[in-house]
């Protein structure tokens, strides 16, 4: 059977369809307004509507997360485009002792010391204006009673459909015990350094020990391996030992140094001929074969050096000749 339809009924759908019609036109052009911006203004910060679309997003009572952000251990918190909290945890609060009720709706000049305010804008504004992430950032925090410490950030910034950064979440961990720790690593480090300069110095003393055994007359006992930095140290040695007890006389004794090699030779002639400069007369005892087999090899001339057998050979002619 075919029914006939009713030219009202049809009248009524017709309207109906063009009402509905202009209602999607109406919403396509309201959202593509709305995601296109309308001046530097709103380029920089989000509108009303938006500020108050991502308050009541982040706000413990509407957006059920509170639990979730007091449970992580790890300070969380969330800004707007204009650098306003939107929520903190209940890490964050606690880490500066302050109720979120002090932080949320607030600025960081209204909350912190000045010089930890405009560090923390600073770092906050690179990431909004560049929309690009930042990790493992340090931060120096402090608080008006004098407290202070160091943060290390992690931020990445947060965008609305058409891609326009209008906010932040920072995750912050407290990382004040480990710089302390650090920097008394660093303390501790420098102290050792100290120590060991003071040892060497020790050492190197001691290993070429300057002995005055009369007016006049000091010995110079030298044992062990003789290499070029001890060369380099017996020359010092002896220098300073003339001057400071006023030396006509430097006996270096080498009873104890097996052997050594050319270039310690050449460091020992060039040491025996600047005590000569300062007027000294130098006196080489207890020289085994390898050591006179060694000197001999440079083909320097050893003219205004006394070589005598042992110590008290070389004592008996300093004596000698000192009373002379």
């Amino acid at each position: 059977m075919q029914c006939l339809s009713d030219p009202d009924s049809e009248t009524s759908l017709h309207e109906q369809v063009a009402a509905l019609r202009r209602r999607v036109a109406d919403l396509e052009q309201a959202l593509a307004e709305a995601q296109r911006p309308s001046s530097a203004v709103r380029e920089a910060r989000p509108a009303a509507g938006e500020q108050e679309l991502l308050a009541s997003f982040f706000a413990a009572e509407a957006s059920g997360y509170a639990a979730l952000l007091d449970a992580i251990p790890a300070m969380v918190f969330f800004k707007a485009r204009d650098h306003r909290y939107l929520a903190v945890n209940k890490a964050y609060a606690e880490h500066y002792r302050l109720s979120s009720d002090r932080i949320v709706g607030k600025r960081d000049e209204e909350i912190f010391v000045d010089e930890v305010a405009r560090s923390y804008r600073e770092n906050d504004e690179i990431i909004m204006s560049e929309g690009i992430p930042r990790v493992n950032v340090e931060l120096r925090w402090k608080l008006e009673d004098g407290s202070d410490g160091w943060t290390l950030e992690n931020n990445v910034p947060f965008c609305d459909a058409s891609g326009r950064v209008i906010g932040m979440v920072g995750v912050v961990v407290d990382m004040t015990a480990r710089k302390r720790t650090e920097e008394a690593l660093r303390s501790t480090e420098a102290d050792l350094l100290g120590i060991q300069a003071r040892l060497l110095e020790t050492i190197a003393a001691l290993s070429t020990p300057v002995l005055p055994i009369d007016h006049g007359v000091i010995v110079v006992p030298l044992i062990g391996h003789l290499d070029t930095m001890r060369g380099t140290q017996l020359m010092a040695a002896l220098l300073q030992g003339v001057e400071r007890h006023d030396a006509q006389f430097v006996i270096v004794d080498l009873t104890g140094v097996p052997m050594i090699d050319s270039a310690v030779a050449l460091h020992l002639l060039r040491a025996v001929q600047a005590v000569g400069l300062l007027g000294a007369e130098s006196v080489l005892v207890g020289m085994s074969a390898s050591t006179a087999a060694a000197l001999a090899s440079l083909g320097e001339t050893l003219e205004g050096i006394v070589l005598l057998r042992d110590l008290r050979a070389g004592v008996r002619y300093a004596m000698a000749r000192r009373r002379r």
